[in-house]
């Protein structure tokens, strides 16, 4: 677990999703046209801590009733663009992009 002292700087949390092409074809007419209302970009929000980053991107996905497969968004950074942790999908956050070797951040 790292220390959450060491990011007291400026963050901001990224939300986005994208199409979810598998499931696309199988899905009725309706549930197409909800699928493409779902915003298609990255978008940046300035955060004061992880709770508050972790709080917006649950609420981004619970909003536009995202899945796992649509979410795109969770990466923290600095005012320096550098990588400072990553929000998963259920909520937990990560010390690094590659899930293999990412350690749990414990808030």
């Amino acid at each position: 677990m790292k220390s959450i002292e060491k990011y007291n700087q400026k963050l901001f949390v990224s939300l986005g999703s994208e199409l979810d092409c598998e499931r696309y074809s199988q899905l009725s007419t309706n549930e197409k046209l909800e699928e493409l209302l779902k915003p298609n970009e990255f978008v940046y929000f300035k955060v004061n801590n992880f709770k508050e980053a972790c709080d917006l991107c649950q609420n981004f996905i619970n909003h536009f009733n995202l899945g796992g497969s649509n979410w795109i968004g969770g990466r923290i950074i600095n005012e320096s663009n550098n990588f400072i942790a990553r929000i998963s999908y259920n909520g937990r956050i990560w010390d690094n992009e590659d899930y293999e070797v990412a350690k749990e951040i414990i808030l």
